[in-house]
């Protein structure tokens, strides 16, 4: 059965063409993101790990040594059995600090550019027989449907293919930096596509080639020897090689690391890949004993790695044929694609752009894409030129092997970047280069030399096991060795605490020696122009919600760390750090080194429940001071030697209205008025106390006492309390308040009881005169007399009411007043004034209005209201006075052309004592005075200022009282 090639072809490129058109429309948006996110994607994203190895190679071993070629399956699935303890770990680290790559984890934890490039170099040596067998595969597959043309020729343009995938999917975008979703769903579709090509083979074998489950049964019975090679007794040092390699395998690969950490977004996926992937295992090895039985069967067994290929040309069915030929160039594609973008990552940050000269130009991203893109090329070219030269000379299924078992030699450095953080760069270092050249050397050379033999059964003949477990063993001795003997730095110190305790923050460095975002811009432009370097920076403050211009420490240190994360994406972590760490000299590390002591708080919180004994016992105590400070009733601050705040209570942010969180790290004159000033002025003053201070705060009167205590000599460290004495201060003004009240009474009634006697005798005499004369001009005015002395009497007994009690006697006098003659007296009183003369006074209130009341005490109201619009009116302006009559109550007004009262002063018009006059101009007792008469008959009073909206001059006072009906 002979394929046409360009049919084969069409059907790769349209496989691909179809793959790279899933990515686009996913990240062009067009794919729910349901789909995008969902768990399940996630997962099947991770079977890029099933590469030809799995999908042909794993025939071979299972025909040779039976179920040895679960190893593979059961090595992977432990490691995400152990994802709590493992993978999520390593994601919490490679998110927090924007690590893209397995030569990223080790060179962040060691701090060390030196153990960034050995990994990318050995990742690169160990990947290259891996990605070889997939050419491999794929072109001896397209050879065997159709010999027109040779496998070299195949593979070729089977590179070109691939290296042109990559490139769109993993180096198109300029910012080099995002989730690439479309990555994603293309490998989760790919792997479904595995899945269905596999399973749908498998059933067809069990049920069309052996005749359903009883007739295989039956087969096997009567070929025992088939069976017998399941129930071989595995080698158990080359099994728990096997199981420990592909354990590591699937956690430090460059693809299977870029998809479960740098492509993740959610530990809750990882959380679900910890069964889901074992399961998609589990279905993908159930598939294998039954097509392999079949291709027995069949006879086509004779090359197991392509059994499958084998077995639809022998059933003449181009179907199965063609779904093994699209399965196997799907897994082959996959593990390429991506591994090629990881690794060009890799190279690119950790060895060839600490070799280059700084790439400040105008076009960074441009140039650092292209750079990407040529790696791509060359790690392409490179695996094609070892497929040629070595890979074809050894079967799939022994480099897949090699490959898988040199990966484990970073297995060490994965354990002690979660476990140990006394381990340093030197031990990680010579003990990977003596693992490595442990298992390279005797290995790969002889791969070079061609000196193994081409028997499939070589591999399990060799000796191999026993060098990968004695080059791990090296690399393990030499890493305890050199990491005891020598130190760690500082900067180790707090990465491996970092990575120890992975869902802290964010372990801080040197502090930058900068307060300005623009001298950040400076310090980054000498790497990366001007240009990328201000793009940088103004993208971290609009992400952080921060404003261009001085910045305080806190706020520094996170533009620091956002900054540092993004540049670590393009980068890699170290020259991140070393871009922003330039400025810093060693000699003065020890000044600028943080102090967050509300970032050490903020972890202590995170580990409580793993503290024990006497941490637990004075983290405990710690928690209690600080509550305790928290819960103080008086306002708490603490300064730092620096003069920064580094304590601010609650009861500090509910009086003067400041967040913690906005004035940690700042100095107290640096606080908005009026705090700033207040607090800096007493912090720097030698009295210890400042008390019952006044303050305008809004508008509002506030008191209160401040106090300080020094906690260090010759230093700005201070403790400073606020005690908010407003309430105190108001009950003791009540009191006086009140105490001069009653002293106004008993003035009142003393000058009353001194007038009361001269008032009488003048009454008595303004009385007799109507017995003394018959002039009716005399009369008149003893009359007046006597009407003025009773008002007289009145004022002075409503004083003494006033100032005793506020309120009115029991019963008062109710009369039938006239509100029209009633307001021209008051008018006419007023104008006897020479201020009163000088304003027009205008009554425009009808003279049928008629009101309820005591005549003498709403004279008062209204001489009182009269004279305060003449003193605020300018000389020949208004005062008029009009009346409504409502249903059941009389609206009455005076209205001035005055300036108007401030809106401020509205709410204390009726205060005793409140007065906008001038000093000895008002007493304060007048407005008070009305508004207690106007209650008295059962009215209101309310004051609207600007009375004119269009000029925002004038006062309106509105009075409101009961209607009385006339007969």
């Amino acid at each position: 059965m002979n394929f046409n090639l360009a049919g084969l072809l069409l059907i790769a490129i349209a496989y691909l063409t179809a793959l790279f058109g899933t990515a686009y429309i996913t990240e062009r948006g067009w794919v729910a993101k349901r789909i995008i996110y969902h768990p399940v994607t996630y997962v099947l994203s991770l079977g890029v790990f099933t590469s030809v190895w799995t999908f042909y190679g794993t025939f071979a071993i299972a025909k040779e040594s039976g179920y040895s070629f679960l190893a593979s399956y059961l090595g992977a699935s432990a490691a995400f059995f152990l994802a709590p303890v493992i993978l999520i770990p390593i994601l919490r680290i490679t998110r927090t600090y924007q690590l893209s790559s397995l030569a990223d984890l080790f060179a962040f934890r060691f701090r060390s550019a030196t153990a960034g490039a050995l990994t990318a170099i050995f990742s690169l040596i160990a990947i290259l027989p891996l990605i070889s067998i997939q050419i491999q595969a794929v072109s001896d597959s397209l050879h065997i449907l159709n010999q027109d043309f040779s496998s070299d020729q195949i593979a070729v343009g089977f590179c070109t293919l691939i290296a042109l995938f990559s490139i769109l999917v993993g180096a198109r975008n300029p910012s080099l930096r995002y989730n690439r979703t479309g990555l994603i769903v293309a490998m989760a579709t790919g792997s479904l596509i595995k899945l269905f090509a596999l399973t749908t083979i498998a059933l067809y074998a069990l049920f069309n080639v052996m005749g359903g489950p009883g007739g295989l049964e039956l087969w096997l019975q009567q070929h025992p020897e088939e069976l017998a090679v399941f129930d071989t007794q595995l080698d158990s040092d080359m099994w728990r090689t096997m199981l420990l390699g592909f354990f590591s395998a699937i956690i430090v690969m460059p693809h299977t690391f870029h998809m479960m950490f740098t492509e993740n977004t959610s530990s809750n996926s990882l959380h679900k890949a910890s069964w889901g992937v074992p399961l998609y295992l589990l279905i993908l090895a159930l598939a294998v004993p039954p097509i392999l039985w079949a291709g027995i069967r069949l006879g086509v067994a004779d090359q197991p790695a392509f059994l499958i290929l084998n077995l639809g040309i022998k059933l003449e069915s181009g179907f199965i044929t063609t779904l093994a030929f699209i399965g196997g160039l799907t897994a082959a594609s996959g593990i390429i694609i991506v591994a090629t973008i990881s690794i060009a990552s890799m190279l690119q940050n950790h060895l060839i752009l600490p070799l280059v000269p700084p790439l400040s130009t105008q076009r960074l991203y441009s140039h650092l894409l292209w750079l990407r893109r040529i790696l791509i090329i060359v790690m392409m070219v490179s695996s094609y030129l070892f497929y040629a030269e070595v890979g074809l000379n050894y079967n799939i299924h022994w480099l897949g092997t090699l490959a898988f078992i040199a990966f484990m030699q970073f297995l060490p450095g994965i354990l002690a970047t979660l476990f140990w953080p006394g381990a340093n760069r030197t031990g990680f270092c010579l003990g990977l280069i003596v693992g490595m050249s442990t298992w390279i050397f005797p290995m790969l050379t002889a791969l070079l030399n061609g000196t193994i033999s081409d028997d499939a059964s070589i591999m399990y003949h060799q000796n191999w096991h026993h060098i990968a477990i004695y080059a791990l063993t090296a690399n393990i001795i030499v890493f305890l060795l050199a990491s005891i003997i020598t130190r760690s730095s500082p900067e180790e110190i707090a990465s491996a605490s970092a990575c120890l305790h992975n869902s802290l923050q964010r372990p801080v460095g040197p502090q930058l020696n900068i307060s300005h975002s623009d001298e950040l811009v400076t310090l980054l432009s000498a790497r990366l122009g001007k240009a990328t370097a201000q793009k940088e920076v103004e993208q971290a403050l609009q992400e952080l919600n921060l404003h261009r211009g001085e910045l305080n420490a806190i706020d520094l240190m996170r533009l620091r760390t956002l900054i540092e994360s993004r540049l670590s994406a393009l980068f890699g972590p170290v020259e991140a750090s070393t871009l922003l760490n330039q400025q810093i000299h060693k000699d003065t590390l020890d000044q600028y080194r943080t102090r967050d002591i509300h970032l050490l708080e903020g972890q202590l919180e995170n580990y409580q429940t793993r503290l024990s004994g006497l941490a637990a016992e004075l983290d405990n105590l710690r928690r209690h001071h600080r509550m305790t400070l928290q819960r103080l009733p008086v306002g708490a601050c603490s300064l730092d030697e620096k003069g920064q705040i580094i304590f601010w209570n609650q009861e500090m942010e509910q009086f003067t209205g400041l967040q913690t969180s906005s004035v940690l790290t700042r100095r107290l004159i640096n606080l908005p008025e009026p705090w700033g000033a207040l607090l800096h002025d007493f912090s720097t003053q030698e009295q210890n106390h400042l008390l019952s201070h006044h303050l305008l705060i809004n508008g509002e009167n506030c008191w209160l006492s401040l106090h300080k205590a020094s906690l260090a000599e010759n230093s700005e460290s201070m403790v400073i309390l606020l005690e908010n004495e407003t309430e105190n201060q108001i009950l003791v003004n009540r009191l006086s308040h009140n105490e001069r009240l009653a002293s106004i009474g008993r003035f009142a009634a003393g000058v009353a009881h001194e007038i009361g006697n001269p008032v009488t005798g003048i009454a008595c005499l303004a009385q007799n005169l109507k017995y003394e004369t018959d002039d009716e001009i005399i009369l008149e005015s003893g009359e007046q007399i006597v009407a003025q002395t009773n008002r007289i009497t009145r004022i002075v007994q409503s004083l003494i009411r006033f100032a005793h009690t506020g309120q009115s006697e029991g019963k008062q006098l109710q009369e039938d007043i006239n509100l029209k003659a009633l307001t021209d007296e008051a008018l006419h009183l007023v104008s006897m004034d020479s201020r009163g003369r000088e304003i027009n006074l205008i009554n425009n209130i009808d003279a049928t209005v008629n009101i309820s009341g005591d005549p003498q005490r709403l004279m008062q109201v209204f001489v009182n209201l009269i004279n305060n619009a003449c003193d605020a009116t300018p000389i020949h302006g208004r005062v008029w006075l009009d009346a409504k009559r409502n249903s059941n109550s009389i609206e009455i007004t005076v209205t001035d052309e005055g300036s108007g009262i401030a809106p401020e002063h509205q709410n204390k018009l009726f205060e005793p004592f409140f007065t906008t006059k001038d000093p000895g101009k008002g007493t304060g007792l007048g407005l008070p005075l009305v508004y207690n008469i106007i209650e008295e008959h059962y009215g209101s009073i309310s004051i609207v200022s600007p009375a004119n909206k269009n000029q925002n001059n004038g006062t309106q006072v509105v009075i409101t009282l009961p209607v009385t009906l006339q007969d």
